[in-house]
C-alpha cells in the first residue's frame, strides 16, 4: 500500500512541475501579431521571348491521359527550374509560334471529363500568363490520338496557319487559319502520315511505299495538287523514323539500321539529298543502332546528336540507349560519343550558343549534360513531370 502512494505522490509532483514548465514557456515566447490577409488570384508572368535555355516538356501521362500537360523548365538553372505548364489531354499535339505569343495545343476531351460527348479542339494559349485564350473546334471527331509527335500538329505559311493531322481511320489533314480561328480546308492524305512543311504554303507526309506525298495549298487554304516524289528507301529494309531533327530547312531523318536521310525543305518541292551511314565496321559488328522515341535532335552549329544502343535487332528500335553519339552534318563524321549517365529514351539540344543536351531518362526524369563535352549536370523532372516523351527546344 504505501508503495502505491509514493507512486501517486511521485505522478502529481511530475505533474506539477510540467504544469510549471508550460507556463515559463508561455511567459518567454511574445504572442506573435496577426499574420497579414495574403492576397489571391496573383498570376505571374513569364518573358515575352523566352530563353534559349528553356525546353517544353511533353508528358503524354499514360496513367492519366486526360491529365496530359506541357512542362516548361529551364535546364540551366540549379534550382528553381520549374516555370508553369499547360493542359494537353488525351494524346494531345503540341507546337508553339515563333512568331506570336501564343502556344497551340490540338487536345480532346469529353463532357464528363473521360465519357460523355468528346470535343477535339485547338486550345490557343498565352505564351506569358500560360492561361487559355481562345478555342478552335475541330469538327467531326477525327483528330489522330497516339503516342506524341512532333509532326502531327506544325504551322505553315510563315507561321498563319496551323496543319492537323486527322486518322479517323481516314488519314487527312485540317488547315486552321491561326488569326481567324476557323478551318479553311483540308486534305486527303490516304496512305500516308505526318506533316513536313517545305516551301512556303505545302507539305508532305511519309508513305510506306517508300515516297512522300506533296500537297500544295493555295492562298485559301484549298488542295492546289498533289504528288508523290520517285521513292527514296525501303519500308522493309531499312524504315525512317517518322520523327526528323531540323537545322533551319533540312530535315534528318534516322533510319532503323543506321543511316541518315537527308531532305531539303527549303523549297515547294522536297530535295532527296545522298544518304549517309551513323556507322563504322567496328559499330556494324557489335550492331549499333538508333533506338527510342524522339532518338534525333541538332544544333544550328551544324551538330547532329542521335541516341544509340548497341546489339540491335528488328523490333529494338523503340528501346532507347545508353550513348549520345554526335555528328558534324557537313562531313557526316562523328565527333564525339557521350555516355549517358541513365539510358535514355528521348533526347533534345537547347537552342543558344551554349547548348545543353536534355535526355529524357528511362525513370521518365530528365538528365542535362553539357551538349558539347557530355559532362552530366543534374537531374530534375520529379512530381512535374510522369511521362515526358517529346521535348521541345525554344527557338
Amino acid at each position: 500500500m504505501d508503495f502505491c502512494i509514493n507512486l501517486v505522490k511521485q505522478d502529481r509532483a511530475v505533474r506539477t512541475l510540467a504544469g510549471a514548465a508550460l507556463l515559463l514557456l508561455a511567459a518567454a515566447v511574445p504572442a506573435s501579431a496577426d499574420l497579414p490577409v495574403e492576397p489571391i488570384g496573383v498570376t505571374e508572368k513569364l518573358p515575352a521571348r523566352w530563353p534559349d535555355t528553356w525546353i517544353q516538356a511533353h508528358d503524354i501521362n499514360f496513367y492519366a491521359l486526360s491529365d496530359g500537360k506541357v512542362v516548361i523548365f529551364d535546364v540551366a538553372a540549379e534550382n528553381r527550374n520549374y516555370k508553369g505548364s499547360i493542359s494537353a489531354a488525351q494524346f494531345a499535339s503540341f507546337i508553339a509560334s515563333t512568331t506570336r505569343p501564343e502556344i497551340y495545343v490540338a487536345e480532346t476531351y469529353y463532357s464528363q471529363r473521360v465519357r460523355g460527348t468528346r470535343h477535339d479542339v485547338i486550345t490557343v494559349h498565352d505564351k506569358s500568363t500560360l492561361a487559355p485564350v481562345a478555342e478552335i473546334p475541330l469538327p467531326g471527331g477525327k483528330r489522330g490520338q497516339y503516342v506524341t509527335f512532333k509532326n502531327t500538329l506544325q504551322l505553315l505559311n510563315d507561321e498563319n496557319w496551323l496543319a492537323v493531322y486527322n486518322f479517323s481511320p481516314a488519314a487527312t489533314v485540317s488547315i486552321v487559319d491561326v488569326a481567324a480561328r476557323r478551318i479553311i480546308g483540308e486534305a486527303s492524305v490516304a496512305g500516308c502520315a505526318m506533316i513536313y512543311p517545305t516551301g512556303t504554303r505545302n507539305f508532305m507526309s511519309l508513305c510506306s511505299e517508300g515516297v512522300m506525298l506533296v500537297t500544295a495549298l493555295a492562298e485559301t487554304g484549298a488542295v492546289a495538287k498533289q504528288w508523290r516524289t520517285p521513292a527514296f528507301f525501303n519500308a522493309d529494309d531499312d524504315p525512317l523514323f517518322a520523327m526528323p531533327t531540323m537545322i533551319g530547312r533540312m530535315a534528318y531523318f534516322p533510319t532503323f539500321h543506321g543511316n541518315i536521310q537527308p531532305l531539303d525543305l527549303s523549297g515547294d518541292e522536297p530535295k532527296v539529298l545522298l544518304r549517309w551511314s551513323l556507322l563504322n565496321d567496328a559499330d556494324r559488328k557489335a550492331n549499333w543502332r538508333p533506338g527510342g522515341w524522339q532518338i534525333a535532335a541538332a544544333h544550328r552549329s551544324g551538330r547532329l546528336y542521335v541516341l544509340m544502343h548497341p546489339d540491335g535487332y528488328n523490333g529494338s528500335h523503340k528501346n532507347g540507349g545508353p550513348e549520345v553519339w554526335v555528328f558534324d552534318v557537313g562531313s557526316g563524321k562523328r565527333v564525339a560519343r557521350h555516355v549517358l549517365k541513365n539510358r535514355g529514351v528521348s533526347i533534345e539540344v537547347t537552342s543558344g550558343a551554349q547548348p545543353y543536351l536534355v535526355v529524357t531518362n528511362d525513370s521518365f526524369q530528365l538528365d542535362v549534360y553539357d551538349a558539347g563535352d557530355g559532362k552530366w549536370l543534374r537531374m530534375f523532372g520529379d512530381h512535374a513531370v510522369t511521362m515526358p516523351m517529346v521535348l521541345h527546344a525554344v527557338q
